[in-house]
């Protein structure tokens, strides 16, 4: 994922501790407090757990100061303990950066604990428009989450509730 001899810092885009300017390296030092890697800035980055290097990369970015984040999948191949994590991240740049986040994601946890708005798709179309909870309930949504048939979840015919299958 990162390319070998880059530490921790220098993949925030610091080449040379020597040539960055001083105030982007007080910039790449706040991300690495704000995702818990400060004590690994001299580190290759390469090193980091999964998890943290999924991190970095989004820090990588917010150095930057990006008025809209774009994610693709950030919490594919993580554990429910990273994922949470990452989403906790996300509220927190979401909210105290007045950054919008454009995220596309499979982890509804994650989608819904950070989304204002959300929009599914179900192969290429659009079938759900609206805040996380009228999303959540919505049947067309539910229907494609767990794989049955609308109707199905409409008469609750999914066990009773639209709430998965025992």
């Amino acid at each position: 994922m990162w390319a070998s001899g880059y530490t921790v810092l220098g993949a925030l885009g610091l080449r040379s501790y020597a040539r960055a300017e001083r105030s982007a390296i007080e910039k790449a030092r706040y991300w690495l407090e704000r995702i818990a890697l400060s004590d690994r800035a001299d580190h290759p980055a390469g090193e980091l757990p999964y998890g943290a290097q999924r991190r970095l990369e989004i820090a990588r970015a917010m150095c930057t100061d990006p008025v809209l984040l774009c994610l693709d999948e950030p919490a594919a191949g993580l554990n429910a303990s990273e994922s949470a994590e990452l989403g906790r991240y996300l509220f927190e740049i979401r909210d105290e950066h007045a950054t919008s986040i454009l995220l596309i994601e499979h982890d509804m946890t994650v989608v819904m604990e950070i989304s204002d708005h959300v929009i599914v798709l179900d192969h290429g179309q659009k079938i759900a428009d609206g805040t996380p909870n009228n999303v959540r309930n919505d049947p067309k949504v539910i229907a494609a989450y767990l794989g049955v048939e609308e109707e199905e979840v409409a008469e609750g015919g999914v066990n009773g509730n639209a709430q998965g299958r025992t």
